[in-house]
């Protein structure tokens, strides 16, 4: 019974595919590299999307498809694909409805604001999860931090005002409101994760696409009333029915979204958090960088110096958190990219390094 239980708990099921039947080594290299891929093609089609004429007055329209869409998605995973043996009783709806206040927050907000703030600024400041968490902890739990804390924090306000003055200056969208906005996504989503957390740990034989699915059903209905009250639904629909690109590239945009979150979880389940969040790190700086390479926008050097600032300062709190760990990981991702090179070479290769020796 033991063997069973511990083989049923190394699974790592990604939309059907065990990753767990693989190498450690090939593990990281494919989920790591999907991580990247995917959430860069995510955020390159969020930006060609606010990029269509007039479509940055409709992010919760657009936030209200990526969460009917995904429901859908995960529906099919949970019911089709993922779907637990174990799985008898109802969820806790009441849970799962504070849960999806918070993704709305996180995830609706953030959309919106992309209406006040050039692309590359929003992913700047959703890189900064930290400040809230800290701030959060000192007032309402009586934290202290440390001294790595409180530089970490330093740098990243530091660097948050200098790109939001260099948008004000060279950017036509900036507008106040979408920092104010970025932030309140930032406050949502800093409670998110832990909440997210203990309910995987208190409800286990929910899988991820249980939790994505019921999380989403009742997102979609928060947005779809919010929408209405408000009078935009029409508005949108009328909009999206005159611009043929707007349901497709929503629909490839919350498809790509739900497939990053699976790899993402799968690479937690693999790797660890830590060289997960070194690897989600590096995505938001590479798409950053893509942003001004694919899609023309005034630039600043304040921009580079801003960033790097953030950058710093995120290094500073994953260096804080463990540093050993980073020394491991950095050690096991170059003997992972190793030995997949060397399982990948060519036998010509092999062949002269046999000669070599000779």
């Amino acid at each position: 019974m033991a063997m069973r239980h511990n083989s049923q708990k190394s699974v790592n099921l990604v939309c059907g595919v065990d990753f767990s039947r693989y190498s450690k080594h090939f593990q990281f290299m494919s989920l790591a590299s999907s991580v990247l891929g995917l959430f860069i093609v995510y955020g390159y089609i969020q930006e060609k999307l606010i990029h269509i004429p007039g479509f940055r007055s409709h992010g919760w329209y657009l936030s209200f498809i990526q969460f009917v869409f995904v429901s859908f998605i995960s529906y099919l995973d949970s019911t089709f694909i993922s779907r637990s043996p174990k799985r008898r009783e109802l969820p806790p709806y009441y849970e799962f409805m504070i849960l999806s206040w918070m993704t709305v927050g996180t995830i609706g907000l953030s959309t919106v604001a992309l209406g006040f703030l050039n692309f590359p600024t929003q992913v700047i400041f959703k890189s900064c999860k930290l400040i809230p968490v800290m701030i959060g902890g000192i007032i309402i739990l009586g934290k202290k931090y440390t001294l790595y804390d409180y530089c970490s924090v330093f740098l990243m306000c530091f660097g948050l005002i200098g790109f939001s003055l260099a948008d004000q200056t060279v950017s036509p969208e900036f507008e106040p409101k979408g920092i104010v906005l970025i932030c309140m996504a930032l406050c949502f989503d800093a409670v998110f994760g832990n909440y997210q957390e203990k309910l995987l740990k208190k409800y286990p034989h929910f899988t991820n696409a249980d939790i994505i699915f019921y999380t989403y059903s009742f997102g979609s209905l928060i947005i779809f009333t919010w929408l209405i009250a408000t009078g935009q639904f029409l508005t949108s629909v009328r909009y999206a029915s005159q611009h043929r690109d707007v349901y497709p590239l929503a629909m490839i945009y919350s498809t790509v979204g739900y497939l990053g979150v699976q790899f993402v979880l799968a690479l937690i389940k693999s790797s660890g958090v830590l060289i997960t969040t070194i690897v989600t790190t590096m995505r938001k700086v590479l798409t950053v960088v893509l942003s001004f390479i694919f899609f023309t926008k005034p630039f600043t050097f304040q921009y580079v110096w801003s960033g790097s600032l953030v950058f710093f300062g995120i290094c500073i709190s994953i260096w804080k958190r463990n540093r050993i760990g980073i020394l491991n990981a950095v050690s096991s991702v170059i003997r992972s990219v190793q030995a997949f090179m060397s399982s990948h070479s060519s036998p010509v290769s092999k062949i002269d390094k046999t000669v070599l020796q000779v």
